[in-house]
């Protein structure tokens, strides 16, 4: 078969096809070249050029990306988007553009065009321009429904949904509790601003009500302080709880004094005392506080999170006796865990019972995990990577290929639109099966795209191809930058594994870029440290760079943290101010009880991640020098 590598230039390929398939893709090179002049012509608004190239291109794979961006800048072509949508109705494009093509639709007040060229959408703005088109056709049950979810769903809403409301305000499906739904909607999602809008629609006792509200929602603490809110007996429970929960995030201590000096003073719904019972308890867990586990031993019909918690509250004292009865407290499934089991032995092993602790050690270290990784180390014995290579026939490979929306991914690799390809990726693996899935893991790995195997195996529910999921990777950047950072190599790959999984055009939604997650700001300050030219933010888009930079960031954090890799990774994740405040006070602590008791869950998982992807990296690049007590020193008191 032949497979467009994702990084491999097309020109270097027809020396080695057989002559049918040579001249197949000296076709697809002609069909290119002409496609990006076509599409060179529709960004210059020379459009009968663009017509002209075009309708020579109606076979190539990429006809429809390149009919969507004209008719996605002239959305008044009706007729033209209506016969894409009908032809093309398969293709990723299609959504894209009846979403853009409905909006218009709604601007110009289309209203029978708009509903009967609808599916569906999450898009509040297109939601409310479907309502006003009910409204408008006839449909009033149908538009006030739309009309009062999203009144009631907590957000601002764009601004054309101004119009629905007001309608929905006018007619006899809406009254005043409705006002009074929408401001603790908006409370409940911490939303100020709408909350405080909502007042202006309230008089009298419901506007003082609802200044107390607000005024327990910005500054909890005046619930000593401001009596307002006994004086509304009905509400004075919730009232009450409602500024103890907001409290906690900012002093667990002032606030369950508080709860517990009141609470019995007022009328409080039995929910309501649990679920601030609770809030409590963790919050104390999360603090690492001495009272958190006597006040988890406390709660009532504790759920997954107040148990768990309870556990790693007794770890945290390293009271064995209680995380011993902590673990019993756990559901069958819970108990059934890799995590509780491993700790389960810890406490057998702590309480003397060496036999039952290293026979179930035994059993976890038969598994590639972090826990299992653990229970190894207590053995003093390898991890075992449990490698199972996928087979996927070659006529599997070759069907799944030749699919159109993967001939649409090919050819966006092969004009060198990587993002857009990666979108088209996951567009097309969305309608696989589960046979399909692995198939389609195996295609991206042969093609050279690690992030999309990894990805797809993921979501096929398949962990055991070792090489598939943890592929070596710019394996030559990422070894001369640990040399330069004296860094082991293997760290480097799990910090890239756990970061990125090797997608070079990460972009998270908090702006961290590239293999290695660097966030601009940092990687202008490294490259002041290291007297680079800072281009743009996107030269963190560039390997070489990226690793270079991420490298040196997490050496300064090594150091910082006195060379403790699980110290230092926790704080690339959080942050190194967060750590500090996570470090024991006055006692050592074993690493692995500080691992479970991080209270970030983000963060836990992380560190156990990058600390097992490491070990396997180093099985992968047979090394030895790393071994799982380096990565697991005791923790010192801050």
């Amino acid at each position: 078969m032949h497979v467009i590598p994702c990084f491999l230039l097309l020109a270097a390929l027809t020396g080695i096809l057989p002559n049918s398939a040579r001249a197949d893709e000296i076709s697809l090179v002609t069909q290119r070249q002409q496609f990006l002049r076509a599409e060179q012509a529709l960004n210059q608004n020379r459009d009968a050029e663009y017509f002209a190239l075009a309708s020579g291109l109606k076979d190539y794979p990429l006809y429809p990306y390149l009919q969507y961006q004209w008719l996605k800048n002239h959305l008044d072509a009706d007729g033209d988007i209506k016969q894409f949508l009908a032809d093309y109705a398969a293709s990723r494009y299609a959504a894209g553009l009846r979403q853009r093509w409905l909006l218009a639709l709604g601007k110009k007040r289309q209203w029978p065009l708009l509903l009967n060229n609808y599916q569906g959408s999450d898009d509040p703005e297109l939601q409310c321009y479907v309502g006003l088109a009910q409204f408008e056709t006839g449909q009033t049950l149908e538009a006030f429904n739309q009309a009062r979810a999203l009144w009631l769903s907590g957000k601002s809403q764009p601004d054309n949904c101004d119009a629905l409301f007001e309608v929905y305000k006018s007619s006899p499906y809406f009254n005043k509790e409705l006002i009074n739904q929408r401001f603790h909607a908006a409370l409940n999602r911490d939303n100020q601003s709408l909350a405080s809008y909502m007042t202006r629609f309230l008089s009298g006792p419901e506007l003082n009500l609802a200044n107390i509200w607000l005024k327990l929602h910005r500054q909890p603490e005046t619930v000593t302080a401001d009596t307002g809110w006994r004086e509304n007996p009905e509400q004075a429970g919730e009232l009450f709880a409602h500024a103890i929960d907001r409290w906690l995030e900012t002093d667990v201590g002032a606030a369950m004094t508080t709860w517990d000096n009141v609470k019995a003073q007022i009328t409080i719904a039995p929910a309501t005392t649990a679920v601030i019972e609770k809030r409590i308890a963790v919050a104390l867990a999360l603090k690492h506080d001495k009272r958190a586990y006597a006040r988890l031993s406390l709660l009532e019909n504790s759920d997954e999170s107040a148990r768990e918690w309870r556990v790693r509250a007794a770890l945290n004292t390293q009271n064995w006796q209680d995380v011993t009865t902590a673990i019993a407290g756990l559901n069958d499934e819970e108990k059934s865990r890799e995590k509780w089991q491993y700790w389960q032995a810890r406490g057998l092993a702590e309480s003397g019972q060496s036999a039952a602790a290293n026979a179930l050690f035994q059993q976890l270290a038969k598994n590639r995990s972090f826990y299992g990784f653990l229970a190894a180390g207590r053995l003093r014995q390898a991890i075992e990577l449990v490698d199972r290579p996928l087979t996927v026939s070659s006529q599997d490979l070759d069907f799944l290929q030749n699919q159109p929306d993967f001939q649409v991914f090919f050819e966006l690799l092969a004009i060198d639109r990587k993002p857009e390809a990666k979108r088209q990726w996951w567009y097309a693996i969305a309608k696989l099966d589960s046979r399909q899935l692995p198939v389609a893991a195996k295609l991206a790995q042969q093609a050279n795209c690690p992030a999309l195997a990894i990805a797809t195996i993921a979501k096929a529910n398949h962990w055991d191809d070792v090489n598939l999921r943890f592929p070596l990777a710019y394996v030559q950047q990422i070894q001369s930058n640990a040399a330069a950072q004296q860094l082991d190599p293997a760290l480097l790959l799990g910090l890239i594994r756990q970061e990125s999984a090797f997608d070079e055009l990460a972009d998270s939604p908090a702006g961290a870029k590239g293999l290695m997650q660097v966030m601009p700001n940092t990687g202008r300050q490294i490259a002041a440290d290291l007297r680079d030219n800072w281009d743009s933010d996107y030269n963190l888009f560039k390997p070489e760079l990226n690793v270079k930079y991420g490298a040196f960031y997490f050496k300064k954090l090594l150091r910082q943290f006195n060379g403790h890799v699980a110290l230092a990774a926790a704080a690339y994740n959080a942050g190194a101010n967060k750590v500090k405040r996570w470090l024991p006070e006055n006692r050592t602590l074993p690493a692995d009880i500080w691992i479970e008791t991080i209270p970030y869950k983000e963060t836990r998982g992380y560190v156990a991640s990058v600390l097992m992807y490491s070990l396997i990296y180093q099985q992968r690049l047979q090394r030895g020098s790393l071994k799982i007590d380096d990565l697991l020193r005791e923790v010192m008191p801050g």
